[in-house]
């Protein structure tokens, strides 16, 4: 239920904007944090700078009145050098103390007017003192020294400092809290992006799957598809094949019943014309031209009976039709064909399909080969039939046949047809070799046979009787 719901949401088209809202959100929290805690630390640092500053201002402040009490008691410069060294250090010091503490504290809420007025006073008067004793009155500076409340001063100019630091130490801890409750959110909202992240990347993942498997199932279905509609496009091609051969079967039939009756009737008709006697010359010369021309037509009528089906192969058997065909090109051509013809067992379809390849390869061989000579051979291998047509011509290739051009594929429709395959090897010089390898007929049974031998005929006889 819950799955659903989310699915049904993260299909709307309202998700992206979401997703990138809470993005940029997440970003923001995390570049807030990230600047809060990069200013808090830096406060925390100044303020470690400033405790040490502090130190050494009240260290230098020390070194001073010891060089200032040397001065009064020796009188030597080396005292007055020291005093002068350890006034530069302070100066420098507490300025670099006051502001590691301005640094620590942004919004100056925490005043160093009171230290700065302390250390001051307390600079003024060691002056004082070292001027005293250099004007040569020394008994006036022993008696300032001993009146003054040094160590009264120092203890409360330390703790003046460490009230301004305690204080600027408060405002550092607010900080810090605000700086864990910042660590804290961005905390749970890097968890809850992360768990927003896993989940999204389960659903992802999930629909990738389920898109995978989908398309599987659908690519399976489309090769089943794809499948039949090329097993019924094979069929169709085929019944077209045959269905072309039917028809050119009858049309030679046609052509030499016919044609055939009617030529060779009006042959008969001239030849009882020429032996009429008072037929004249003239006329006797035209006959014979009318009788040469007759001829010619009976030839040319022949020649498109051998075209459209070879009556050879239908009186003479596969190999003597192939030979005789090889022997036409040959003739007719002037190139050497030489066959190497094995009787093999094929139906009549997948005779008259091995007799139009040879057909068709020597013609193309002729238009395009300008080959010297050609090699046909069929054999009997490995229980099939393998037919080979092969030249030693120019060649091409395979893979650029201009469109247009469908010997090929016709030759690949009618062995493919008889379940058979074609394959074509060639290249640019390398000549042009045709292979079909067609599945052989399995020779009767020899029980059949005789079965069919010892069955009377419809008047009850044996065929032997």
């Amino acid at each position: 239920m819950i799955k659903s719901s989310i699915e049904r949401v993260a299909r709307t088209r309202y998700v992206m904007p979401i997703v990138l809202a809470l993005a940029v959100i997440t970003i923001a929290i995390n570049e807030s944090t990230y600047q809060h805690s990069q200013k808090t630390l830096e406060s925390g640092i100044n303020l470690t700078d400033a405790r040490l500053e502090a130190l050494r201002t009240l260290q230098a402040l020390t070194d001073a009145e010891t060089a200032t009490r040397a001065y009064l008691i020796n009188g030597q410069e080396v005292y007055r050098a020291d005093f002068r060294a350890a006034i530069d250090t302070l100066n420098v010091a507490q300025q670099g103390a006051f502001q590691y503490i301005a640094d620590a504290d942004p919004r100056r809420t925490v005043s160093v007017d009171a230290v700065r007025q302390r250390i001051a006073d307390r600079v003024s008067a060691l002056e004082e003192w070292m001027t005293t004793t250099e004007r040569g009155q020394r008994t006036r500076a022993h008696v300032l020294a001993s009146s003054d409340r040094s160590r009264q001063a120092y203890v409360e100019l330390r703790q003046e400092f460490d009230h301004v630091l305690d204080r600027a130490a408060a405002v550092q801890q607010t900080a810090r809290l605000s700086l864990f409750d910042a660590m804290m959110l961005n905390r749970l909202a890097l968890h809850a992006l992360v768990l927003v992240a896993v989940m999204a990347l389960m659903m992802f993942m999930r629909q990738l799957r389920e898109s995978d498997e989908r398309k599987a199932r659908e690519s399976q279905v489309l090769e089943q598809e794809i499948e039949v509609r090329t097993a019924e496009l094979r069929e169709l091609a085929g019944h077209l094949v045959n269905t072309r051969e039917d028809e050119r079967g009858r049309v030679a039939r046609e052509l030499h019943d016919e044609m055939g009756g009617l030529l060779t009737a009006m042959k008969l008709e001239m030849a009882r014309l020429r032996r009429v006697p008072e037929l004249p010359a003239v006329a006797r010369e035209r006959l014979s031209s009318i009788e040469q021309r007759l001829n010619e037509g009976i030839a040319v009528k022949r020649r498109i009976v051998e075209n459209l089906r070879p009556s050879s192969l239908d009186q003479l058997g596969l190999i003597a039709a192939l030979e005789v065909l090889c022997q036409d090109v040959s003739s007719s051509l002037g190139i050497l064909v030489q066959p190497q013809l094995e009787s093999v067992e094929l139906d009549r379809e997948a005779e008259l399909t091995v007799y139009r390849v040879v057909q068709e390869s020597l013609t193309n061989i002729s238009k395009y080969a300008h080959a010297r000579q050609a090699w046909v051979s069929l054999m009997r291998q490995e229980g099939q039939a393998r037919l080979l047509v092969r030249d030693d011509g120019v060649g091409f290739d395979v893979n650029r046949v201009r469109a247009g051009h469908h010997g090929l594929l016709g030759m690949r429709v009618r062995v493919e047809s008889h379940s058979g395959k074609l394959t074509i090897t060639s290249a640019p010089g390398q000549g042009t070799r045709v292979a079909v390898e067609l599945p052989l007929v399995p020779p009767p049974v020899a029980s059949e046979a005789t079965d069919m031998l010892d069955q009377p005929d419809q008047t009850g006889a044996s065929p032997t009787a």
